[in-house]
């Protein structure tokens, strides 16, 4: 358990009872069962990305390493494909053939049996470092992106998601998102959550039924420079689990902002990357932790990461 900000309780609880003191003592008992510290399930990986859940199986990328690997329960580990091009994002399409985004040539690939891949889509006339993904049932993958040369020193822009259709089309959606990154439906398929991770923000989509979005709007603002937002995942209460890396933590947030859960990662001063609700209830966050830095990653994601865990109260979406 990791130590309580009295200042922040203190100022919770005087916007509603200032003069009680059982209310002061009931408010730190809650806030403290919101927090947790998720303990190390696998180690060894330089830096991963993707995490996602699917098969009762954890999926993930290891970007430096061009392996995408399937894990289970136990901690075992499997190689689903190996593609040198720095795989990043995964998602299934509805008869389980596993999809991935390739950070170098901006394509979305099909993995075959065989652990190679196909490309589906050539994404790179409409985005730069393509990175996150989530494919919805039709099969439709909404891609996002960081947009700009985060890791040469280039300017922050605004920029869009990249939707491709079962067809293979590709097109855009959205605006001026700032380094769109973790990206998922809603269970009902009517909501699509994406993390601008340098605007510190959560912001949502309306989805029609032919999966183009509109209705852009704020889901969550964080204030802090530090409260950058990296990967994220739907419960079935429709709070999202968002990481923040620098904050080392997972928070659980709800439409309109209010945190209500927080998980930190095993060790201070590692980086939380990316999280996926799984196991056999569906109730454990899976959490991608990493041992690096800006500056580190841009020398091709030096570093060490590892997947770890932590129990939560709702399960998956």
């Amino acid at each position: 358990m990791h130590p309580i900000d009295d200042s922040l309780i203190g100022k919770a609880v005087t916007t509603v009872t200032p003069n009680r003191r059982s209310a002061t003592v009931s408010m730190r008992r809650a806030y403290e069962m919101a927090i947790s510290t998720a303990e190390v399930v696998r180690d060894g990986f330089q830096y991963l990305e993707g995490i996602r859940w699917h098969d009762d199986e954890l999926w993930f990328s290891d970007i430096p390493r061009g392996t995408v690997y399937r894990m289970g329960t136990d901690g075992e580990l499997a190689v689903a494909a190996t593609v040198h091009k720095h795989p990043s994002g995964l998602g299934f399409t509805s008869d389980g053939t596993a999809l991935v985004v390739t950070q170098d040539d901006c394509c979305l690939r099909r993995i075959t049996p065989s652990g190679d891949t196909e490309v589906v889509a050539d994404m790179s006339e409409l985005a730069f470092a393509a990175n996150d993904m989530w494919v919805d049932p039709q099969g439709r993958a909404y891609v996002g992106q960081i947009g700009y040369d985060l890791f040469g020193g280039g300017e922050a822009k605004g920029s869009h998601l990249v939707v491709v259709d079962p067809d293979g089309t590709v097109r855009t959606a959205g605006k001026d998102l700032l380094c769109p990154n973790g990206v998922q439906l809603t269970s009902d398929g009517k909501t699509l959550v994406v993390a601008e991770s340098f605007a510190q923000r959560l912001t949502a989509f309306d989805v029609d039924e032919r999966g183009e979005l509109s209705n852009q709007r704020v889901f969550a603002q964080f204030e802090s420079s530090e409260e950058v937002v990296d990967g994220l995942c739907v419960d079935a209460e429709g709070a999202v689990w968002v990481a923040c890396p620098f904050l080392g933590e997972v928070r659980r947030v709800i439409d309109g902002g209010e945190v209500t859960d927080r998980v930190r990662v095993a060790t201070d001063g590692q980086l939380a990357i990316a999280c996926a609700l799984g196991g056999a209830d569906r109730r454990t966050l899976y959490v991608i932790a990493a041992d690096t830095t800006l500056e580190r990653m841009s020398n091709d994601y030096e570093g060490t990461a590892r997947v770890e865990a932590a129990a939560v109260r709702v399960p998956a979406a």
